[in-house]
């Protein structure tokens, strides 16, 4: 921040104060407001939140902890630091310096409770949901989450039993007990891999801590924390779900005093047809793209590493999703554009907190142009000055999704940038997965009337085309399956390209996990 810049907010702040100083702040006009917006989805009865905070006596009974905690940052918790001015995050809950002013101004003055408005006087929080969804898949039965002083984390496998495609354009989770429920994600599946992991616990779901216990179709397909309603994508995108595919729910509770029983639920909106364009979800900084020669976070050491790539073509952005565990401290992710040496910051996390891990999603998505590098950072604290570190003494920790391991992850939700003055309606590529899992693999390409040849290739992310499968072929109208042998590939990130014989380009992106076909 530049001192011109940085004394004006002064003067502002000082401005504001004595604004406030003159003029009674009240929590009808003032912090009710605040509240209803900020604080009120998380704490109102029956919710996470540890205490209600929906009408005037339970604020003012909380008052001084409120200004507190409020000052300093740590509530309402999001762990972002100031988002760039054109790209904010939804869901961000943070308080503006204006509105941290306004509540140390009424805790200075009394907590004066003022005239009611007829705004508070209405229910304090109506939140937004789906409605008329096309499908809702439930939790066949009750968990009881029996962690009464500790956290669970539970994999929950909801069959869809759709019998073709769907792309699906609206997601909402809703959490059957919200006082436990603390985060969710869901990840695609049609390889029937889980039944194992089911069957083995006697309970309903199976225990996992920070992974399912195999590499699913698609990871993270969606996720969800509190502060979360529901996603909507833009008209023409959508995320794509395989015919009777297998949802993997993914749910974090939260410790309670006494046993508690939760039973939550997936509601979907599907998109029309044409089929629209895919957004994919998917691990682009991994372990296989550090700078670092490798991942071990020695014991009573603090580390930091270094992943980075180049966005292989267009793509517009909608959010990412950094993983680490209980060693993780810090998080800078930015980009730098092709022939510059300025950087954009993505996102800034100075203090991460591994249960309020979340996905941040912008309000607008961003596009990255082609050769953009994107790096991200993230800093560890292997010491006792971690209150946090799992063991003591601590120990040497490697990359891993376990508890006992520690991760260096970041998925990002995408799809390729399609030139608008770029005709593909006429062909199309479809996914079957986006994580490649078995060697023999299946793609659907769909080909209009007016298409003469198609040239079809899979590339690494430096462009370099590692395996060509056909070129300047012939395709009559419709769907053709292919199956494609991929056992030569190593893991990494690779894409699927096709393209017309006027050079209009079709993009998939394929994830191949370390360990298979090797």
């Amino acid at each position: 921040m530049s001192k011109p810049t940085f004394l004006l907010l002064q003067f502002l702040l000082a401005l504001t104060f004595n604004i406030h100083a003159q003029n009674p702040v009240t929590y009808h006009q003032d912090i009710a407001p605040i509240l209803q917006l900020k604080c009120v989805p998380c704490h109102q009865n029956q919710n996470i939140g540890a205490m209600p905070l929906t009408h005037y006596k339970e604020v003012a009974a909380y008052g001084k902890m409120i200004a507190h905690v409020t000052k300093i940052g740590l509530m309402p918790p999001f762990l972002a630091d100031e988002p760039t001015d054109t790209h904010t995050f939804k869901n961000d809950k943070r308080l503006s310096q204006q509105e941290i002013q306004l509540i140390q101004s009424w805790m200075q003055q009394g907590f004066l409770e003022g005239e009611a408005t007829n705004k508070t006087k209405k229910n304090p929080h109506s939140s937004t949901s789906m409605t008329n969804p096309d499908a809702v898949l439930s939790m066949s039965q009750a968990f009881e989450q029996y962690g009464v002083y500790y956290d669970q984390y539970r994999v929950f496998v909801l069959p869809t039993n759709f019998g073709e495609d769907k792309w699906v354009s609206g997601i909402e989770f809703v959490a059957g007990n919200k006082q436990i429920v603390r985060h969710a994600t869901i990840s695609i599946d049609t390889s029937n891999q889980v039944k194992a992991l089911d069957d083995w616990d006697p309970q309903y779901g199976y225990f996992s801590f920070g992974a399912l216990g195999f590499v699913p179709s698609e990871s993270l397909w969606h996720s969800w924390n509190p502060t979360q309603t529901y996603s909507q994508f833009p008209t023409s995108k959508a995320k794509f779900l395989p015919k009777n595919a297998t949802l993997l729910l993914h749910i974090h509770y939260g410790p309670t005093g006494v046993p508690q029983k939760d039973s939550s639920v997936i509601r979907l909106k599907f998109a029309p047809k044409p089929t629209p364009q895919t957004i994919q979800t998917a691990p682009l900084i991994h372990s296989f793209n550090m700078t670092n020669d490798t991942f071990i976070i020695a014991a009573n050491e603090k580390t930091r590493y270094h992943a980075k790539f180049a966005v292989p073509f267009d793509i517009e952005l909608f959010g990412f999703y950094p993983q680490a565990h209980y060693l993780g401290r810090k998080w800078e992710i930015f980009t730098v554009e092709p022939d510059s040496r300025e950087a954009e910051v993505l996102l800034k996390i100075k203090d991460w907190d591994f249960h309020w891990k979340q996905f941040f999603e912008y309000q607008t998505p961003k596009i990255l142009k082609k050769g953009t590098v994107i790096h991200a950072l993230a800093e560890y604290d292997n010491t006792l000055e971690n209150l946090g570190n799992p063991n003591e003494p601590p120990r040497n920790m490697e990359w891993g999704k376990r508890m006992y391991e520690e991760l260096f992850l970041v998925y990002f939700s995408f799809n390729p940038h399609i030139n608008p003055t770029m005709n593909t309606s006429n062909f199309r590529l479809s996914p079957t997965a986006t994580n490649i899992i078995h060697s023999n693999f299946e793609v659907e390409i769909e080909a209009g009337k007016n298409i003469k040849t198609l040239t079809f290739e899979i590339r690494n992310f430096e462009g370099n085309t590692v395996l060509q499968l056909f070129e300047k072929k012939s395709f009559k109208k419709g769907k053709h399956k292919l199956q494609i042998d991929l056992k030569e590939l190593k893991y990494g990130n690779y894409y699927f390209h096709l393209q017309n014989e006027k050079g209009e380009e079709n993009r998939i992106f394929a994830y191949f996990p370390k360990g298979f076909f090797e």
